[in-house]
């Protein structure tokens, strides 16, 4: 072996040279991609800033030369300091591209000195370096005749290096002659500078024929060879692939095609001969494609630059019939290629759905199976370069048949590329294993085997070469018996292989490797095996690599727009996610600047083909829901009162339903006429299954996206992770949050002045649950399509409709903000004007008939199914938002009712101490002002505090669903305190003992000091804390309301800041704080002076079937019960059993001075005086105020019912003071009324109105089973 040979060090010069041409090109062509884009241009380049432009005029004149006189018009770039350093970035590349190509032709000149025979089947690395060489070599000089403004840069340079050091640049003589040369130039230039290597080369070039040929065969060809089916032999099906051209098989089209075009450019037509098989290979590539990829998205028209080509160098007698053969060539490329790709890209993707199909469900398949699979995903990878570079480059000129191009079935060709690729990464232990076995069992008795009878030939470092060799791969066989295997490493011994091939190729090797071709064979193959071992990852980079897709993002983009057009590709859109994260693979090291721009641009695709699908997704899920809360509408229980009446009328007439679709004939008044009955669930029956509904297509789209989303658990691009599970789980969340709104819009009721919350209503409650469950369902669902946390979701979302407002959705009202403003600003103001009537015996508000009736319902939102189907949405905190805004309204009307017992506080006094004497009581009575006022102010109070009672014990029934025990809990403390303060609210040691410490100073019990009032306040502090834990849970709490409570303690504390006095009569005069119990005291007074009053109120009579008087004045007990309860129990609470007899003595004593009356129960002052005795005759005869027997009837009900609902008062009490008689005759007295009223007037309007209420109300099907 000569010296020559081993010297240069010819494989590592190659392996180093290759990687070294990659990176300079890259940085050009991140350079071209810089000056070509206005935003990241240097404005100091020619186009950018005019003031300039005078000195690139000057600069490029005389081109390489410059004009030493016109210095001072160049001054301008001297004066720049940045302009030195950024032109340096751009020259130094240039620099790189010269250097490189020194070192290239100097090893392709040693190369051709050494006499190596190249062929691709018998030294494969090596002629494969040598290919990628020249190849590379070629796309670099030629890729500098597309830089934009490269003179510019080198003259710049150079003007500014020899301003600095006095002399220019060394190498711009250089690359000014070579660099600035024209395409057709550099072409001529190129052929002669390869004359020399010419034979190389095209050695090489020929041995690629086979693999050349296979590569281009149509779809058809497959078919009958049966092409990567691995069924094809089920009793073969285990058995290893093996070749003795493994990895030439794998030379992906695009990379033969390079080497075949450029290398024919490169050596030329008088070298290759005109009879040889040069042309007929060109021909073939032409005839395939009419770009070829220069580098990365930079083609190259193949055709019309060989036409230039030939046109320009080939001077011999054939050549106008080549010509005409590439104009052939062209035709048939344009035209016939197109669909031949076509029909190539449909057989690949049902081969690999096959492929994938047997090796997922048997993974171990994949260690012999593993040629295959590379061998499947190199032709499917170069369909889809072919695709991508030609569709992106048809010339407009052309009869390109563009139809061929569209090709809407490619995400499944994707997919199944991605998914393999998944499958060999998660089983690269089986295919490693396989292989590990394989090396000693079959690689290392065939090397012997081929070794023996070419060792006496070698020298003896080849030997030693050989040797060790062998000796790793016998090693390999302990991994396999190692308990602790170590990882497998095998580079030294394919660049070994290397050296040997350079060595044994050689014209002066003692043993040439042609004449050991069996030897070259095996051992190709077995470095096939060792990359399947410790190189899988670079195996699928170099046969599968999408990173191409980084450079027709667009195009990337539109293929996944189609994907979510089409049924059929919808599940096979999830690959899109994944492929932005293959971009990183274009990085080169020598070029880091566009490492951060390139993973920046994949995680921005990442991210928008994610929102993309998640938004498709959403749309399908919602179309869905929407489909599903229609059905489950079908099932509420109004929707079955048409078909009761239909029922009724098809067993009168004994007619046959069919069951499909009928139409209600009745002219019932319900309004539905003429609509269009459906029996739910008729959507499901069908002749025939094919015939797809609406329903179908969207649940289909629905599991197709599903399964689109979950291709990949987690996503990762650059330097970004991404979850598309959590992305959707964020976004449903989202979109569930804004789709739980009740707002319903109701047409304009015509009046100008209506605000537009008046034009507008709320869902009812009920059917608002009933959607919040299909969602819930819904979801379930979905959970079984993707596996996404469904009870976070359903959490998170109600509980922010159960707050004020929402953290995510800031502009958009929650549930609580929403149901709690209508109810407390619509429906209980509608309740105050009338329009709604309290009916205890119903436990529901009851609509009354009215010139003006509301857009709604009281019956349809008061029910108690319906607030507890509140309490299910908003649960208790938005139930506790609800209570506080009604209390707003009753803490204002207490306010009020404290200014106008303030107003009469004078008479109020006097009325207190001359409780023995009537004469003078009724005349201070009917001084007393306002009294319509205070009884309108404590009926809507009353009516408040009616309202929120069913919301209370509408949510205790949905508090003692969900958590028994703690509700049991609730009521163990409740006991206890109510055990405590035996039955009562403080108990009576105390009461004795604050009585004894207040002694005869006449102070209040609540202004005492010392131990007792401590206790008080203790035992207050505890009955206020059970109260309100009770409300919370919606369990009664004895009237002792803690919101109103809380109300009267602030005012309390305020008290000291107001102004006022035992004189104050102003209304807006508060009394100080030592006043505010004398006012509590006050406020009974006043009350039992004022029922009197509501005997002379129109419009409030009594309805039996209610229980209830038609003007809310039943709703005056719950108001003053629990006023008094809260009031005594915060400003005294001690007090409360002794006021509340007070106020009984007053009232009975009232009441009974009006049961004496037969016309008013108000005496005048002139006939108290004794002087009004006419007057008083005829205000009998003719004042319509006069004193019914109903009204009075009424307000001793009234009376009853405050006895009633107080926690102190009792039935011995009551008939101390009022004769139960009375009670009784009133209720027997009311009843017959209503009785001869109904018999009367059976057919009015009134009447139908309630009685069409108690029929819906007894009619309809409960949603809430407690």
């Amino acid at each position: 072996m000569t010296t020559a040979t081993k010297q240069p060090k010819i494989a590592e010069r190659l392996s180093i040279l290759n990687r070294r041409q990659l990176g300079v090109l890259s940085r050009l062509y991140f350079m071209k991609t810089n000056l070509a884009d206005p935003d990241t241009r240097y404005q100091f380049l020619p186009g950018g800033d005019k003031s300039f432009d005078s000195a690139w005029k000057v600069l490029l004149k005389k081109f390489p030369s410059l004009d030493s006189r016109s210095n001072s018009t160049l001054n301008i770039f001297c004066n720049q300091r940045d302009i030195f350093k950024q032109t340096s970035l751009l020259y130094y590349n240039f620099v790189d591209v010269l250097e490189v190509q020194d070192n290239v032709l100097d090893l392709l000149q040693r190369i051709s000195n050494a006499g190596i025979r190249l062929e691709i089947t018998l030294n494969s690395d090596l002629t494969h370096l040598y290919l990628e060489l020249t190849t590379n070599y070629f796309a670099m000089m030629y890729f500098l005749t597309r830089i934009p403004d490269l003179k510019a840069v080198l003259m710049l340079f150079n003007f500014l290096f020899e301003q600095a050091n006095g002399k220019p640049e060394p190498n711009f003589s250089r690359m000014a002659e070579r660099f600035t040369e024209s395409p057709e130039v550099l072409l001529k230039h190129l052929l002669e500078e390869f004359k020399p290597y010419a034979p190389v080369l095209s050695l090489a070039l020929a041995s690629l024929n086979d693999f050349f040929i296979r590569r281009t065969v149509r779809a058809q060809n497959w078919r009958d060879g049966l092409f990567l089916n691995i069924l094809a032999e089920p009793h073969k099906i285990t058995h290893t692939a093996l070749s003795d051209q493994l990895a030439c098989e794998l030379l992906s089209y695009e990379v033969m095609e390079r080497w075949v075009v450029f290398g024919f450019l490169l050596v030329g037509p008088s070298t290759a001969g005109d009879g040889d098989d040069s042309f007929a290979r060109i021909r073939l590539a032409l005839r395939n494609s009419y770009v070829v990829v220069l580098f990365r998205d930079e083609v190259i028209h193949v055709h019309s630059l060989l036409t230039t080509f030939f046109e320009s160098v080939w001077t011999g007698k054939s050549s106008s019939k080549r010509l005409s053969d590439i104009k052939e060539a062209m035709s048939i490329a344009y035209s016939q290629a197109p669909g031949a790709h076509s029909d190539r890209r449909a057989y690949l993707r049902s081969s690999l759905r096959q492929l994938h199909s047997v090796l997922s469900d048997q993974p171990g398949l994949l260690g012999p199976k593993a040629f295959i699979v590379f061998w499947g995903l190199s032709y499917a990878a170069d369909e889809i370069h072919w695709l991508l570079r030609h569709f992106s480059n048809i010339q407009p000129k052309k009869n390109a048949n563009v139809e061929e191009f569209a090709d809407f079935a490619l995400p499944e060709l994707l997919y199944y590329i991605e998914d393999l690729r998944h499958l060999v990464r998660r089983y690269t232990v089986v295919i490693q294993r396989f292989h590990i076995q394989m090396l000693p069992s079959y690689d290392v008795p065939g090397l012997e085997e081929y070794l023996r009878p070419s060792i006496n030939y070698l020298p003896m470092e080849e030997v030693d070469i050989f040797n060790g060799m062998l000796t790793q791969l016998r090693e390999v066989e302990d991994i396999l018996t190692s308990n602790s295997p170590r990882h497998c490493e095998f580079t030294s011994l394919r660049l070994d292989w290397l050296r040997l091939q350079a060595i044994l190729s050689a014209k002066d090797s003692p043993l040439p490797l042609v004449n050991c071709r069996r030897l070259a064979e095996h051992l190709h193959s077995t470095i096939f095996h060792t990359r399947l071992i410790d190189q899988i990852e670079d195996l699928l980079r170099q046969v599968s690599d999408l990173s191409v897709y980084y450079f027709y993002w667009n195009k990337l983009e539109e293929v996944f727009n189609h994907s979510l057009v089409y049924p059929s590709q919808l599940r096979y859109s999830g690959v899109f996610l994944s492929l932005p994260s293959s971009f990183v693979n274009i990085c080169h090291e020598m070029c880091p600047k566009e490492r951060f721009i390139i993973g920046r641009t994949a995680g921005n695709l990442t991210r928008r083909f994610c929102r993309k699908l998640v938004d498709a997704l959403c749309a399908a899920f919602f179309t869905r829901l929407e489909e599903v809360c229609t059905f489950a509408e079908q099932l509420a229980p109004q929707k079955s009162v048409p078909w009761l009446i239909e029922e009724k009328l098809t067993k009168k007439k004994a007619a046959d339903i069919n069951g499909t679709i009928k139409k209600n004939k009745t002219g019932s008044g319900f309004g539905q006429s003429n609509d269009v009955i459906v029996m739910p669930g008729m959507e499901s029956f069908r002749r025939d299954r094919i015939d797809q509904t609406m329903y179908d297509k969207t649940l289909f789209t629905l599991s197709q996206l599903c399964s689109a989303i979950t291709f990949r658990k987690e996503l990762h691009a650059f330097e970004e992770v991404f979850d598309p599970r959590t992305v959707l789980q964020t976004e449903l969340q989202m979109r569930l949050f804004e789709y739980l709104r009740p707002i319903v819009n109701t047409c304009p009721t015509g009046s100008a002045d209506k605000s537009d919350v008046e034009s507008r209503r709320l869902v009812r409650p009920s059917d608002m649950l009933r959607r919040a469950q299909t969602v819930m369902e819904v979801l379930i669902d979905l959970e079984d399509l993707v596996r996404i946390d469904v009870v976070a979701v359903f959490s998170s979302v109600f509980e922010q409709h159960t707050q004020i407002s929402s953290d995510t959705s800031k502009n958009v009202p929650t549930l609580t903000t929403l149901y709690s403003e209508w109810y407390a600003d619509e429906f209980i103001q509608q309740a105050y004007l009338g329009h709604f009537v309290y009916s205890p015996l119903l436990m529901t508000f009851v609509t009354m008939p009215s010139p003006d009736p509301p857009r709604f319902r009281a019956e349809e939102y008061s029910d108690l199914n319906e607030l507890r189907a509140l309490a299910e949405l908003i649960g208790p905190v938005g139930m506790k938002y609800l209570h506080s805004r009604i209390m707003e309204q009753i803490g204002s009307r207490v306010d009020e009712v404290k200014k106008l017992v303030i107003l009469n506080r004078p008479l109020l006094e006097e009325l207190r101490g001359a409780f023995d004497d009537p004469v003078k009581t009724r005349k201070l009575a009917a001084q007393l002002q306002r009294v319509d006022m205070l009884l309108s102010y404590l009926r809507e109070i009353g009516i408040g505090l009616a309202f929120l009672s069913l919301c209370r014990e509408a949510l205790g029934d949905v508090t003692q669903l969900h958590a028994p025990f703690l509700v049991e809990t609730a009521k163990s403390v409740r006991m206890h305190m109510r055990r405590q303060g035996k039955g009562k609210i403080i108990p009576p040691a105390i009461f004795e003992t604050e009585a004894e410490e207040g002694g005869e100073s006449g102070t209040s019990v609540g202004t005492g000091s010392g131990g007792g009032a401590e206790s008080v306040v203790r035992l207050l502090e505890a009955q206020l804390l059970t109260s309100s834990l009770c409300a919370a849970m919606g369990i009664p709490c004895d009237g002792l309301d803690a919101g109103l409570c809380e109300h009267l303690r602030l005012t309390q504390r305020s008290s000291s800041s107001w102004n006022g006095g035992a004189g104050s009569t102003a209304p807006t005069a508060e009394p100080p704080l030592n006043l505010q119990y004398h006012i509590a005291c006050l406020f009974i007074v006043f009350v039992a002076n004022a029922l009197p009053q509501l005997a002379r109120v129109s419009g409030c009579a009594y309805q039996v079937n209610l229980a209830a008087n038609e003007g809310n004045m039943h709703c005056i007990a719950y108001a003053v019960t629990t006023l008094m309860i809260c009031m005594f129990s915060v400003l005294s609470p001690g007090d409360l059993e002794e006021r509340s007899t007070e106020f009984l003595a007053l009232a009975s004593s009232n009441l009974l001075r009006l049961g004496l009356e037969t016309s008013s129960s108000l005496v005048s002052a002139a006939e108290i005086s004794g002087t009004g005795d006419n007057i008083a005759s005829s205000r009998h005869a003719n004042n319509p105020n006069c004193v019914s027997s109903e009204n009075r009837d009424s307000v001793y009900l009234l009376f009853d019912e405050i006895v009633r609902l107080s926690p102190v008062l009792t039935a011995n009490l009551q008939e101390a003071c009022f004769p139960c008689a009375l009670i009784r005759s009133a209720y027997n007295h009311l009843a017959n009324a209503n009785s001869r009223l109904q018999h009367q007037h059976t057919s009015s309007k009134s009447n139908s109105g309630v009685m069409h209420h108690h029929y819906r109300h007894n009619s309809e099907v409960s949603q809430y089973h407690p």
